[in-house]
C-alpha cells in the first residue's frame, strides 16, 4: 500500500534502536567501545598494502576481516553485511515481518568497490580486455555495498547511496532520519563503510596530507591517519519502535548540510561553513549551543581543518571548557565515507553510559584551551550531542544527537516548481537545442570517433557532438577541472540562465545542490590508476586526486557560482539523477532551502565503455528501447540541471514557472546483487508511491517518460511496470536517440517532460519496431488523445533501485 503524500504527514520523532561498529579496533561494537574509552590507538604500520614508496607507512587497518559468501565480495560489502547483522540483532528487529517497502537503506562511502575496479584496471592493461575478470565490475561499483544489505534483509523501500567524501556516512544517517520523518519508512538502516585503497593513500600521501605518525588531531596536527571500517544504525519512527516494544538508545533530533564555497579540497579557514553547519542543526532542533554537551569533532588532525574547526568551535561556543571536544579519529583513523557513521554511533554509545570518548597522541606541550577530553574517556553528564563532518569540496554536515525527544517541529508544507533547466548533451548543448533535436528525431548515436576503444565488440556511442560546454566555463578555471566538472559547471550555468536567476550574497546560504552520478569521475580515477599500475603510488599526480572523489564536480559548481546552502552527493547508478532531484525537492518542501539546483552528471570515457562491452550490455547494430529485437545500449555522456524552487520564492521573483514538481519515490527489488527482478513489481510500487506522494490520481498521467536502454532484463521489468501501473499511458524513451547516459538520461527526460507539461507532446520511441507484448507501448502520440497534465519520470539502476518522478502543469 503507498503512503500518503509527504505534505500531509505528521511528522514523527525518529530513534535509533539499534548499532554496530567495526574499525580497527575491533569487530565486535562493544570491543571498539571499551578499547574507544580505554584510550587505545589503531593506527600502526601499514600491512595488506604495499606503501614502501610512500612516505606515509601508518594506518588503521582492520586486524580480523571475515570472508565469508561469494569470492566476488569486496573488503566493503564484507563489512557492510558484518555490520548490517549486528545492528539488526542488536535492535532486535525481525526484518521479515517488516513491510519491506517501508524498510530502507542508505549507506555513506567514498571508496566502495574501488579496489575490485583496479583489478580490472590491472588486468586489462597486462592481459588484454578478453582476459578481464568481468566480475570486478559487479563488486566495483560505489552502491554495491548497499544492493547487498537490501537483498540479504530484504529492504525494498528507499535506498541511496551518498558519497560526498567524508561527510558521506553522516549525510546518509540524514537523509535516513528525512525517510523517516516524511512517511516514507518506518525503518532504516543507516551508516556509512569504507576500506583503505591504494589509491586513497597514494593520493593523500601526494597532497602531503598524512601524519609520518599516528595523528594528534587538535594537538600535534601533523597530518591525517587512514583508516578503514564501517557503522550502521537501526533508525525508526518513534510510533513503530513503541509499537514493538524496542529499546531506544537514542534519538536524531536534526542534521543540518551546507557548502563552504571556499576551495577544492582546504577548509574555510575561518570554519564558517562548518559553524553554519552546527548552528543549523541546532535550529532545526529548537536547541541553543549551552544545551550541547559534547561535540564529536570531525578532527582529522590537519593543520588547515583542526584550525577552521576549533575556530568555528569558539564562534558558536565561546566557553572553551563547555562543551567537551574530542575526535575518536586519533584511534580509528579517518575511515573517509564511514568516518560519520562510526562518530554516530560512538556518539550515541557516550549517550548510553554517559561516557565522553577522548582524543589520544595528544602532545602535553600542544594542546589547545578547549577541552579535547585528553588520554582516556571519562565520566559526564550527557544528555545533547552533536557529530561533525566536513569533507573535500566544502561539503559540511552536523548530527544532533539526543537522550530524549527533541520539540516537533512541523514546517507549513511548500509547493516545489521547476524554473529552468541547462542541458549538455549528445543531442545539443541547452535546453531549446536539445528540445527541437527530439522533435527532428535527431539520432546521436553512431561510430564512436574520439573514444579510443581498441578491443571493444562494439564501436556504437553517443558522443557530445563538440566542446560548446567549455566556453561557459571559466577559462582560467576550466584547468582545474575533469570531463565531470566541465559537464557540471556549463549544465548549472545554463539552467541558472534559463531560470533568469543569479545567487547573490544575501541568498546564497539558502541556495543548495544536489548532485547525482552513475559513473563520477571515471576519467580522474583511471588516470591515477594508470599512474599506480604502470609507475607506482609514489608517482600519483597531487593536482588530478582532489577531482577523485565523487563530489568533486558539485564542489567545484558551489564554489563558482558562491552556493552555500545544503550540498549533497547521490550515487545510486542509473537512479542517482532522480533521486537527486526529489532528494532537493525535499529539502525545499521542509524549508531547509528556497532553491535548489539538482545536476546530474556523466562522462563518457574508454575504461567505462571497455567495462560495459566486457559485460556485454552493448549493442553493435541499434539501440531498440522496448522491441523484441533488442540488442543492447548506447553509452552517452552528458549533463543536465535543473532549477527548483519553492512556489513562493519563484512567484516573488517572478519567474517563469514551468511546472511543478509533484512528488517522488524510491523502491528496490531486493533481488539480487547486479540483477533486476524481471516481474518489474518493485518499480511498479515505486510509481504508485510517487502518485501517491504527488497526490496524484493515475487518471491524471498523460504519459511516461521511461529508462528503457535496449537490454532485456531492464526494458522487459519496465514495460510490465508500466503495463501494470499505467496502461493507458504514452511512452516516452529517449536512449534511443541520446543513448543510455546513466544517471543523467532520466534527467532529460524530465526536461522533456517539462515540455509535455507545457503542450501535452511527448517524443516518440527511436528504434522501436516490434514492441513487447505488454500494453501502453507506442510510437508516437495518438491524434486526438484525451490532454493530462501530469507525466511520470522513472529511472532504473542495475542491482534493482528504481526511482519515480512526478511533474504536473503550473496551476498557479
Amino acid at each position: 500500500m503507498a503512503s500518503a503524500n509527504t505534505r500531509e504527514h505528521a511528522p514523527e520523532g525518529v530513534v535509533i534502536t539499534g548499532l554496530a561498529v567495526v574499525c580497527a579496533l575491533g569487530s565486535q561494537t562493544e570491543q571498539v567501545w571499551r578499547a574507544v574509552r580505554d584510550g587505545e590507538c589503531g593506527v600502526r604500520p601499514t600491512r595488506h598494502i604495499d606503501v614502501s614508496t610512500l612516505t606515509c607507512r601508518y594506518s588503521a587497518e582492520m586486524v580480523q576481516l571475515p570472508r565469508s559468501g561469494p569470492q566476488r565480495r569486496d573488503r566493503a560489502t564484507t563489512m557492510t553485511l558484518q555490520v548490517g547483522q549486528a545492528a539488526i540483532e542488536s535492535a532486535g528487529l525481525h526484518p521479515r515481518q517488516l513491510d519491506p517497502y517501508r524498510f530502507g537503506v542508505a549507506i555513506g562511502t567514498s571508496v566502495g568497490g574501488l579496489e575490485s575496479g583496479e583489478r580490472f584496471h590491472a588486468e586489462l592493461i597486462h592481459r588484454g580486455l578478453e582476459e578481464t575478470d568481468r566480475t570486478h565490475l559487479l563488486s566495483y561499483p560505489l552502491y554495491t555495498s548497499a544492493d547487498e544489505l537490501s537483498t540479504a534483509f530484504g529492504a525494498k523501500g528507499p535506498k541511496v547511496v551518498i558519497s560526498n567524501a567524508c561527510a558521506a556516512g553522516a549525510n546518509a544517517i540524514g537523509y535516513a532520519a528525512d525517510a523517516l520523518r516524511l512517511g516514507r519508512a518506518d525503518v532504516m538502516l543507516a551508516g556509512g563503510v569504507d576500506p583503505i585503497d591504494i589509491l586513497s593513500l597514494a593520493g593523500f600521501d601526494s597532497l602531503k596530507a598524512l601524519d609520518s605518525q599516528p595523528c594528534a588531531p587538535y594537538s600535534r596536527s601533523g597530518g591525517l591517519s587512514l583508516g578503514e571500517g564501517a557503522a550502521i544504525l537501526v533508525l525508526e519512527t518513534e510510533s513503530h519502535a513503541a509499537a514493538r516494544g524496542a529499546t531506544v538508545l537514542g534519538h536524531v533530533l536534526s542534521y543540518a548540510l551546507t557548502s563552504d564555497a571556499h576551495h577544492a579540497t582546504a577548509p574555510d579557514p575561518g570554519g564558517e561553513g562548518a559553524r553554519r553547519a552546527m548552528a543549523g542543526a541546532l535550529a532545526e532542533a529548537a536547541c541553543g549551543p549551552e544545551e550541547v554537551d559534547y561535540v564529536s569533532g570531525h578532527g582529522t588532525g590537519t593543520p588547515a581543518n583542526d584550525s577552521a574547526e576549533l575556530r568555528a568551535f569558539g564562534n558558536l561556543f565561546p566557553d572553551p571548557q563547555r562543551p567537551p571536544v574530542s575526535s575518536t579519529k586519533s584511534q580509528v583513523g579517518h575511515t573517509l565515507g564511514a568516518a560519520g557513521a562510526i562518530e554516530a554511533a560512538m556518539c550515541v554509545l557516550a549517550l548510553r553510559d554517559q561516557v565522553l570518548p577522548p582524543t589520544v597522541n595528544v602532545a602535553p606541550d600542544r594542546t589547545p584551551a578547549r577541552d579535547i577530553v585528553p588520554g582516556r574517556g571519562r565520566p559526564h553528564r550527557i544528555e545533547t550531542v552533536l557529530s561533525n563532518s566536513f569533507a573535500f569540496g566544502g561539503n559540511n554536515c552536523s548530527i544532533l544527537l539526543g537522550r530524549r525527544p527533541g520539540p516537533r517541529r512541523r514546517p507549513a508544507p511548500r509547493r516545489v516548481v521547476v524554473t529552468g533547466a541547462g542541458v549538455v548533451s549528445p543531442l545539443g548543448t541547452g535546453r531549446a537545442e536539445f528540445l527541437r533535436a527530439l522533435r527532428e528525431g535527431a539520432v546521436a548515436v553512431r561510430p564512436a570517433e574520439r573514444l579510443d576503444i581498441g578491443g571493444a565488440r562494439s564501436r556504437l556511442a553517443a558522443e557530445l557532438p563538440d566542446e560548446r560546454h567549455r566556453r561557459l566555463v571559466d577559462r582560467s578555471y576550466a584547468r582545474r577541472l575533469d570531463q565531470l566538472g566541465l559537464l557540471t559547471l556549463a549544465a548549472t550555468r545554463l539552467a541558472l540562465q534559463d531560470a533568469g536567476y543569479q545567487v547573490s550574497r544575501a541568498e546564497s546560504e539558502r541556495v543548495g545542490m544536489i548532485f547525482g552520478t552513475g559513473t563520477g569521475p571515471m576519467e580522474t580515477v583511471a588516470a591515477l590508476s594508470e599512474t599506480i599500475i604502470k609507475e607506482g603510488p609514489h608517482r600519483v599526480n597531487p593536482r588530478l586526486f582532489p577531482n577523485s572523489v565523487m563530489n568533486a564536480a558539485a564542489g567545484h559548481a558551489c564554489l563558482a557560482f558562491q552556493i552555500k546552502g545544503p550540498l549533497s552527493t547521490v550515487a545510486t547508478g542509473c537512479a542517482a539523477g532522480l533521486t537527486a532531484v526529489g532528494y532537493a525537492a525535499d529539502l525545499i518542501r521542509q524549508g531547509r532551502a528556497d532553491v535548489m539546483i539538482a545536476v546530474a552528471a556523466d562522462e563518457l570515457t574508454p575504461l567505462l565503455h571497455l567495462g560495459f562491452d566486457r559485460l556485454g550490455l552493448l549493442t553493435e547494430t541499434q539501440v531498440r528501447p522496448y522491441d523484441r529485437r533488442r540488442s543492447g545500449m548506447a553509452l552517452g555522456a552528458g549533463a543536465v540541471a535543473v532549477v527548483l524552487e519553492s512556489a513562493e520564492h519563484a512567484e516573488r521573483r517572478k519567474a517563469a514557472i514551468a511546472a511543478e514538481f509533484g512528488g517522488h519515490a524510491i523502491t528496490a527489488d531486493a533481488h539480487r546483487v547486479a540483477g533486476n527482478d524481471p516481474t518489474g513489481a518493485a518499480l511498479a510500487e515505486c510509481m504508485t508511491r510517487a502518485l501517491a506522494d504527488a497526490g496524484i490520481p493515475p487518471e491524471r498521467v498523460g504519459g511516461v517518460y521511461g529508462d528503457a536502454r535496449g537490454v532485456r532484463s531492464i526494458d522487459l521489468l519496465e514495460a510490465r511496470a508500466i503495463g501494470r501501473v499505467l496502461p493507458w499511458a504514452q511512452v516516452a524513451c529517449l536512449s534511443g536517440q541520446s543513448g543510455h547516459i546513466n544517471a543523467t538520461t532520466p534527467l532529460l527526460s524530465l526536461v522533456s517532460a517539462l515540455e509535455s507539461c507545457r503542450s501535452g507532446w511527448l517524443p516518440p520511441i527511436r528504434g522501436l519496431c516490434e514492441p513487447l507484448p505488454v500494453p501502453a507501448l507506442r510510437t508516437s502520440v495518438p491524434a486526438g488523445a484525451a490532454r493530462r497534465d501530469a507525466y511520470l519520470v522513472n529511472a532504473i539502476g542495475w542491482g534493482g533501485t528504481y526511482a519515480s518522478a512526478v511533474l504536473t502543469a503550473w496551476d498557479g
